[in-house]
C-alpha cells in the first residue's frame, strides 16, 4: 500500500512528495536568482553592440566619412572599368553621412548649373580637385564647438611631401536621433587653413 501516491506501470510506487520535489526543480531553473543570471548574460551579450552604436562622436563620424570618401573617389576616377558613376558622391551611400537637406541642395545646384557657386572649381566636401587614397591616412580631426545637437569639426589634411600644402575643412554636423550627419561644409573663401571658429 502506498500512502499519498499511486503506482505506475513499472510497479514502483510514485509518491506525491517526489512529484512535488520534481516540479520544484523545474521551477527553480526559472526562479528569481536564475532570472537575474539570464538577464545579466543578456545585458553583457548585447551591451557592446548598444555601446558601439551610441559612442560614435561627431569627430569620428567626420573622419570615417572623409577617409571613405577620399578612397572611393580615388578608386572611381582612377578605375578604367566602365560602370555607373555618381561623380557627386563617388558611389557612396551618402545618405548615411549627410542630411537630406544638404543632399537635395547639392543635387539641385548640380542640375541647375550652379554647383560652382557652392564650391568654386573644387569638390564640395574636400575642397580639392584631385583625389588620392593615400591622403586618407594623413587626415586628422579636431572638435571646435559642440553642444547636444550640433557640432563643428575641423578636418585637417596634411598631404605627403610633394602632394601640396595642408588643407583644412570646417564641417558642421547635426544630430538626427542618435546619428550625427553633416549639414554643411563651409566654403574656404579666404584661406585653405580656416580655424572654424567663425559662426
Amino acid at each position: 500500500m502506498v500512502i499519498l501516491g499511486y503506482q505506475i506501470s513499472s510497479r514502483e510506487p510514485y509518491i506525491l512528495v517526489q512529484h512535488i520535489a520534481m516540479r520544484n526543480q523545474s521551477i527553480k531553473f526559472t526562479g528569481i536568482r536564475n532570472g537575474y543570471k539570464i538577464l545579466t548574460l543578456c545585458i553583457f551579450t548585447f551591451f557592446p553592440i548598444w555601446a558601439y552604436a551610441q559612442s560614435t562622436t561627431p569627430a569620428q563620424e567626420v573622419l570615417e566619412f572623409y577617409q571613405k570618401y577620399m578612397i572611393n573617389c580615388d578608386h572611381m576616377f582612377s578605375s578604367s572599368a566602365k560602370k555607373k558613376r555618381d561623380g557627386l558622391f563617388c558611389n557612396m551611400n551618402i545618405g548615411k553621412y549627410i542630411t537630406k537637406e544638404l543632399h537635395n541642395k547639392i543635387i539641385s545646384a548640380y542640375k541647375s548649373g550652379t554647383y560652382s557657386n557652392l564650391t568654386g572649381d573644387r569638390n564640395y566636401f574636400t575642397h580639392t580637385q584631385d583625389f588620392d587614397a593615400r591622403w586618407a591616412s594623413f587626415m586628422s580631426v579636431t572638435e571646435i564647438k559642440a553642444d547636444r545637437n550640433n557640432s563643428v569639426i575641423r578636418l585637417l589634411m596634411n598631404f605627403p611631401k610633394g602632394a601640396g600644402e595642408p588643407l583644412a575643412v570646417c564641417v558642421r554636423l547635426h544630430r538626427e536621433s542618435s546619428v550625427w550627419k553633416i549639414y554643411q561644409v563651409d566654403p574656404s573663401l579666404y584661406t585653405d587653413l580656416p580655424d572654424c571658429r567663425d559662426n
